[in-house]
């Protein structure tokens, strides 16, 4: 079949052809919501009358889906292909295709055919497809066709592992536990992979598990390091003989842990292979960071040769080996550390930035220096202080710790989200999810634990439109409860017992009695006990997985028979980390699954250190939802879509889903407000409607000042930077007799007078004390571009935050404030000889793209803006309510999202471009969390715009 150019296939325009292979044809196609380019794939017209073929298309499908990992082509959608949509006649049943991440790059075979890539240039690449295995593996799914031509590599040398067009989900028991079978069915002969780095038991057409892929990774590595494959023969009958009975010819100018790591993941036997992809990835990240560190030469560590060396002799030479230890180690440094590091801070393996940061310091200190002032400098206090800090990045679980010191400590590293772990004799250990900026936690003692439980901080507590309520300090169950717990309470008679029945069985307008109720909670053999049971027992092996099946009345006796109480939905939200802005943890959680796995397994880790509170299964609240008989229950579970984890949910109190599950809380002081029925959590942005003009108007007089003299002042200038030059300046503000200090930065690589962008920073300065530290990874990439900036320090912001004026003026002053600020700094630059008064725009991350509507609806000499992580404000103050200004924007206006934006949905993305005055108008949605994650493509759209707005740099 094939499918003619313009041809739509549900939102999807096919563009055009791009590729075939062995299990598909591929298109190019646009989403036409989004403006997304994706890829297409659907089965070549040979295959499209062969079942078997088009079964394995369909468990790609369902396969692929369930991956998101940076390392791996994301599959989107799946679309069916009506007889009449562009296929050839005579179709008679629809055909299915996948919608996938349009991959570009160069694959690595091209790259392999054009010269041996380098050493340490291989072992990234097999790290990065190990880390996707991992994760593959993790989820069930063999891919079974890693080579070089499934391997994609783009311009900042990223990996992306593509087509697990033949994987195939593990399949639970039989021999060796998720083995999967490389014949399909009981077609004798038919073997799934390309020969030369298929592992013996695939080519032997036997039972393959995760360590197949860890022997084709091998042969992938042998062939970029010696530049030939493993195995080779004149048919592939010969190279499958190769693979089984022959050793590839020894490596030759590699390290010997390199050689080491091949060889064992070349083993004929699976079992002396790698246990699995985390295992080999360590190895691989310890033999390139064994590669990259500098070394003395081999003669100077021989003992012999320092025992024939006389004590005169090692005066002269000493500082001329030094030197050459030295040479060899800047050269190092800057040749390769560099490189890397500059790459990895923009990666989700931040840590590793910070590890080559510190060993190439004391090479390149500038270099160094240079770099880290655009990272993030948050401190981590705990209580009390002494506590051991050790991190590492968010989703590399398998890694090693990395030490950062005791607290209380200030740390200066990439933004991003990381774990961390902390210790101290005498208290228990936590783990946590961390963002990159400041901590405060309080260690427990250990005669003071509750069993299985996690402290959380109290404080004011809110959701969506909630409200807020304020909590006392709890404790949150550090797990779901597990069937083995529930099954305590079913063997103590629990359900016999009216006492812990203490809630009205409700049911429409009456109420049911104990008995009458008790009855309808019964296992599939009437005995009972939750839906998911048999014989008033949990399924065998399943001792450790959450309990599910049960309503939300069994869930209220369950957790009093526990001693605790249901969460409210404050409570729930406040432990759970959906407020915060990462995205990392759906990486990890269990959701479009095929059904639960072990409590804690995914390690999902929260920000006070509970575990899949993101999927699996989900979790019964106190609250009713208003005017109903239904509960909220909350975090999704293992068979939804991961955006769940932040939509609340109410359910019937009866029904009793196989994802319907509980984690408990004990709180000796709740509010009783927190249990109170909750109408509504997640906002409809359709109730988002800005004031008529007239309003509009009056609204505006709240921003109107007098343009008093500015009285600028340089304070300082810093020239130290090989890209820009800074001022340290300040200007009158227009209130209160306040001065607002700013930092010009104007680009070295270009001429004046410059388009000048005026940056609104992120919460980072809301809690950063000083300015003394700004946030230059955020918008050090404009400067660079050619493009002067202009940061003011804001009201409320750093050095400026004590005085914010509270009560419930607080936030109406403070946006007014801003706004002022922003028209001030404006004034300022206007009256610059090297500013090019005519290109001038806005630029914001996160706070600032909130608040944009307001200054760029006020001020006509902002000409384009640049929004990342918008979204809209609901409950404010019609006067600082930005809805009711994006009708009077008029400039062009790109918006840029994370697709797993927990606070903003797409739908409220939607809803705030739709108001934007301005016809010309973009949203472009990456992945990420509440900051898209590939800032490359971020930076990338952003100059796009400004190039076309404001004109190519001088």
């Amino acid at each position: 079949m094939t499918i003619k150019p313009g041809t739509r296939l549900g939102p999807y325009e096919v563009t055009g052809a791009v590729g075939a292979g062995g299990m598909g044809v591929v298109y190019a196609a646009i989403d036409t919501r989004l403006g997304r380019r994706v890829a297409i794939k659907l089965l070549p017209p040979e295959a499209a009358a062969d079942p078997e073929r088009r079964r394995r298309f369909m468990v790609e499908a369902r396969a692929a889906s369930a991956l998101n990992h940076p390392n791996i082509a994301q599959v989107y959608d799946l679309v069916d292909i009506p007889p009449e949509g562009g296929r050839d006649a005579g179709a008679q049943d629809p055909d299915h295709a996948l919608v996938m991440e349009l991959v570009e790059g160069t694959p690595l075979d091209q790259v392999i055919a054009g010269g041996r890539p380098a050493v340490a240039q291989a072992l990234d690449v097999a790290m990065q497809v190990a880390g996707a295995l991992d994760a593959a593996h993790a989820a069930g799914i063999v891919h079974r066709d890693i080579k070089p031509a499934n391997i994609m590599i783009d311009r900042e040398g990223r990996v992306k592992v593509l087509d697990f067009g033949i994987a195939k989900l593990a399949e639970a028991g039989g021999d060796g536990a998720g083995a999967t079978m490389t014949s399909a069915g009981t077609r004798l002969g038919m073997i799934l992979g390309t020969a030369a780095y298929m592992s013996p038991e695939q080519a032997e057409g036997r039972p393959v598990d995760a360590r197949s892929d860890l022997f084709s990774l091998g042969g992938v590595l042998y062939e970029m390091l010696a530049g030939r494959r493993a195995f080779t023969g004149d048919t592939d009958l010969g190279v499958l003989g190769n693979i089984l009975h022959a050793a590839p010819p020894p490596l030759a100018g590699v390290p010997r842990d390199v050689d080491s790591i091949v060889r064992r993941a070349l083993q004929k036997s699976p079992d002396a292979r790698y246990a699995g992809a985390a295992a080999m990835r360590a190895d691989l990240s310890s033999a390139l960071a064994r590669l990259s560190a500098p070394k003395p030469g081999a003669a100077w560590r021989q003992p012999s040769v320092l025992a024939l060396v006389g004590l005169a002799l090692v005066a002269i030479l000493g500082y001329g080996v030094w030197q050459a230890v030295r040479a060899r180690g800047e050269r190092w440094a800057r040749q390769e550390a560099m490189p890397q590091l500059e790459h990895a801070q923009f990666t989700r393996h931040t840590i590793e930035a910070v590890q080559l940061a510190r060993a190439a310091e004391k090479y390149l200190p500038d270099d160094v220096a240079r770099v880290r002032q655009a990272w993030i400098r948050f401190r981590i206090d705990t209580t009390p202080a002494g506590a051991h800090i050790e991190m590492k990045n968010y989703n590399d679980v398998s890694s090693a710790w990395d030490d950062f010191g005791v607290s209380p400590a200030v740390l200066v590293i990439p933004m991003g989200y990381y774990r961390v772990r902390l210790t101290k004799p005498g208290f228990a250990p936590l783990e946590i999810g961390a963002m990159s900026r400041n901590q405060s936690v309080t260690l427990t003692p250990l005669p003071d634990v509750h069993a299985g439980m996690l402290p959380v901080a109290g404080g004011d507590a809110s959701h969506g439109v909630a409200g807020s309520v304020r909590l006392s300090p709890f404790w949150i169950g550090r797990l779901e409860v597990t069937n083995r717990e529930y099954q305590r309470f079913v063997d103590a008679g629990g359900y016999a017992d009216p006492k812990y029945w203490t809630e009205p069985f409700r049911r429409g307008s009456g109420v049911e009695s104990f008995a009458e109720a008790i009855t309808q909670f019964r296992d599939t053999t009437n005995r009972p006990g939750p839906s998911t049971w048999e014989l008033g027992r949990f399924p065998d092996g399943q001792g450790d997985y959450p309990v599910g099946g049960i309503s939300w009345f069994e869930a209220a006796a369950y957790a009093r028979f526990a001693g605790a109480r249901l969460p409210s939905i404050y409570h729930w939200f406040q432990a759970s980390g959906a407020d915060e802005i990462y995205s990392d943890i759906l990486v990890l959680s269990n959701f479009d699954g095929k059904g639960p796995v072990r409590a804690g397994e995914r390690a999902g880790v929260g920000p006070f250190g509970t575990l899949d509170m993101a999927g699996n299964v989900k979790e019964w609240c106190s609250n009713e939802a208003a005017g109903t008989t239904r509960r909220y229950i909350l975090g999704g579970g293992w068979n939804e879509p991961s955006y769940r984890f932040t939509e609340a949910e109410a359910r019937d109190s009866w029904e009793r889903g196989p994802t319907f599950g509980v984690r408990v809380i004990q709180d000796a002081a709740a509010p009783p407000a927190a249990d109170l029925p909750v109408e509504q959590i997640v906002p409809d942005p359709n109730t988002i409607v800005p004031v008529p003009d007239t309003a509009f108007e009056f609204i505006k007089k709240f921003y109107t000042y007098d343009r008093t003299p500015l009285d600028a002042r340089i304070a300082t200038v810093d020239d130290s930077s090989p890209d820009w030059r800074k001022e340290t300046i300040s200007i009158a503000a227009a209130y209160g007799g306040e001065r607002v200090p700013a930092y010009f930065f104007t680009p070295k690589h270009a001429t004046p007078p410059y388009q000048t962008i005026v940056f609104f920073p992120t919460s980072y300065a809301r809690t950063a004390l000083s300015s003394d530290r700004l946030d230059l990874a955020v918008f050090d990439f404009l400067i660079k571009s050619g493009r002067a900036v202009l940061y003011p320090v804001y009201q409320g912001t750093f050095e400026r935050r004590s005085s914010v004026s509270t009560g419930p003026s607080g936030l109406r002053d403070m946006s007014v404030q801003w706004a002022k600020d922003f028209f001030r700094s404006v004034d300022y630059l206007v009256t610059r000889d090297d500013v090019d008064k005519d290109r001038l725009a806005y630029y914001s991350v996160s706070m600032g793209s909130y608040f944009a509507p307001i200054p760029l609806a006020l001020e006509p000499r902002i000409k384009t803006a640049v929004l990342i992580a918008g979204g809209l404000r609901f409950n404010y103050p019609d006067e600082v309510q930005p809805a009711n200004f994006m009708p009077h924007v008029h400039v062009p206006t790109l918006l840029l999202n994370g697709r797993d934006d927990f606070g903003s949905s797409l739908e409220a993305e939607q809803r705030y471009l739709a108001l934007l005055g301005t016809p010309e108008k973009k949203h472009v949605v990456l992945d990420g969390g509440h900051v898209p994650g590939d800032w490359r493509e971020v930076i990338r759209e952003t100059l796009d715009w400004y190039d076309k707005y404001l004109g190519p740099v001088k």
